[in-house]
């Protein structure tokens, strides 16, 4: 008797074309970068409550909690008042107002050091999740940076209220802190993409991000007028002036206080910076998205 025939198997280049007109993609491979785009968005609410959580879930093992989000950049700015305002008289040279032009500074670049520190470790510190689900990995590096922007919230209030008790009234001009938050905040997340991609791949290079964040600080005028400091260096001088995070500080100071000045210039130049960043760490990040998990 003779056995039923079995069907010839489907060749590969026709399984391949019914796979891709029912919507079905290799495991893995990375997708369009409109589609990943758009597969983001669709995940936004997991995104929101995944920065939401780990905001929450920080600093919950100390007693004090989430209070140490606000204590620790008051407690820099104890530190860095006594060393550069009453034992360096001349660090502040240049500042009318030194408390708040250090309070804004100090605040400000803490979410800038802790965004770029914690989002080279977005895929690193959530390898499990990456792993065991499908979802677009770029949700990490923004989660991330969402994170240190809720937590940066309670002690930009904090920094509003020691202003205005040195003596700073509101004005209308106070509104541009929000603009300037944006831009620093899209800045940070287009190099937290570029970040996470390099140490994701590399980890040892993830220590060596802190060691940047804190040369940068001692750079970008976070205790001292960087204008001032900068005069009697020429071209060098103009060149540190305009530095992203120097700029972004300036950009912010100048909305509060009046001795602060920025024009459209900056203004011009922060945007460009942030578009910048993100773009290009955005692309950056998602050429490697089928490797993520994987190395």
């Amino acid at each position: 008797m003779d056995s039923p025939s079995r069907p010839a198997p489907l060749p590969s280049a026709d399984a391949a074309a019914l796979a891709s007109r029912h919507g079905l993609r290799k495991l893995g491979a990375r997708p369009r970068l409109g589609a990943y785009t758009a597969s983001i968005w669709r995940r936004r609410d997991f995104t929101w409550e995944l920065a939401r959580s780990d905001a929450y879930g920080k600093n919950q093992g100390s007693y004090l909690g989430q209070l140490w989000g606000v204590l620790k950049p008051l407690l820099q700015v104890g530190i860095f008042y006594i060393v550069f305002g009453i034992l360096i008289p001349g660090a502040s040279r240049g500042v009318e107002d030194f408390l708040s032009y250090l309070v804004i500074g100090t605040f400000l670049f803490e979410f800038m050091a802790s965004g770029l520190n914690n989002g080279g470790r977005a895929i690193a510190s959530k390898v499990k999740l990456v792993r065991a689900l499908e979802f677009p990995r770029a949700v990490l590096p923004i989660s991330v940076t969402l994170t240190e922007m809720i937590m940066m919230w309670p002690a930009m209030a904090i920094m509003l209220v020691i202003v205005m008790v040195k003596g700073h009234q509101p004005t209308w001009s106070w509104l541009l802190l929000v603009p300037a938050v944006v831009l620093v905040y899209m800045f940070v997340l287009g190099c937290g993409f570029f970040l996470a991609r390099v140490v994701s791949a590399t980890p040892d290079l993830g220590n060596l991000v802190p060691i940047f964040t804190q040369l940068a600080r001692y750079v970008a005028g976070v205790f001292f007028s960087l204008e001032v400091l900068a005069a009697g260096f020429g071209a060098l001088g103009q060149i540190a002036i305009y530095e992203p995070f120097a700029l972004y500080l300036r950009l912010a100071r100048s909305a509060i206080l009046t001795e602060v000045r920025a024009g459209p210039l900056d203004w011009g130049l922060g945007l460009v910076y942030s578009l910048t960043a993100l773009v290009a760490g955005y692309v950056f990040f998602w050429l490697a998205e089928a490797r993520y998990g994987r190395d």
